[in-house]
């Protein structure tokens, strides 16, 4: 059993033992403080409609089942053959619709020498035209009245 009292420090005089600040790092060499950059990482979703198509239902469905499950992503690319780039099939619209809220940016690529060079355009007026129409149901969600 001990004779201090509860509190009291069991040692009656400590060694003086002086404070020293806490040891540090070794500096490290300039050579090793080398600025590297990150790569840069981004989600690229391709869309190919490149088969031969025999209606423009046939093109849209082929464009939901390759949009359905599609996530946001940074850059859409839609490959468009010429039998999915006849005319009436709506196909910018359909390209529009699926990418203007997930994805910043559009790629259309059409064959070369084609006549569908439009279709870039037409994709390029709609999402304009959906993007506006969104933003204004969002304000109106915003300021009732």
């Amino acid at each position: 059993m001990t004779h201090r009292r509860p509190g009291q420090w069991p040692i009656d005089h400590p060694a003086d033992i002086p404070p020293a600040p806490a040891p540090s790092a070794p500096p490290r060499p300039a050579a090793d403080l080398v600025d590297v950059p990150r790569p840069d990482v981004r989600l690229v979703v391709t869309v190919d409609l490149t088969a031969d198509y025999d209606t423009p239902a046939d093109v849209s469905r082929a464009l939901f089942e390759q949009t359905r499950h599609a996530s946001d992503c940074h850059t859409a690319i839609v490959r468009v053959g010429e039998s999915a780039a006849r005319p009436g099939t709506d196909l910018g619209k359909s390209i529009a619709s699926a990418f203007y809220l997930s994805a910043r940016h559009i790629e259309v690529h059409v064959p070369a020498g084609t006549r569908h060079a439009y279709l870039a355009s037409e994709v390029a007026r709609y999402v304009r035209l959906f993007h506006d129409d969104h933003v204004r149901m969002l304000q109106t969600l915003h300021n009732p009245g």
